[in-house]
């Protein structure tokens, strides 16, 4: 029997950057699709700050390992 996660949705938050006029927490949700040819992340997001690369590709490496994609 092999089992895997067909999907995965998660939400990640942060607090709001200075420039941020709503003062609310900024989310990120990366979630997955797959079209038949398989799973890739998506991503959605009103704002999303972030000081360097290296800071997105931290979450998108979270994510990844989390949802098991290659």
């Amino acid at each position: 029997m092999k089992v895997e996660i067909e999907g995965m949705s998660v939400t990640y938050t942060q607090d709001s950057d200075s420039c941020d006029t709503s003062n609310d927490n900024q989310q990120l949700d990366v979630f997955t699709e797959d079209g038949g040819g398989g799973k890739y992340m998506v991503l959605k997001t009103e704002r999303w700050a972030i000081d360097s690369i290296d800071e997105l590709i931290e979450i998108l490496n979270d994510f990844k390992l989390k949802a098991g994609i290659k």
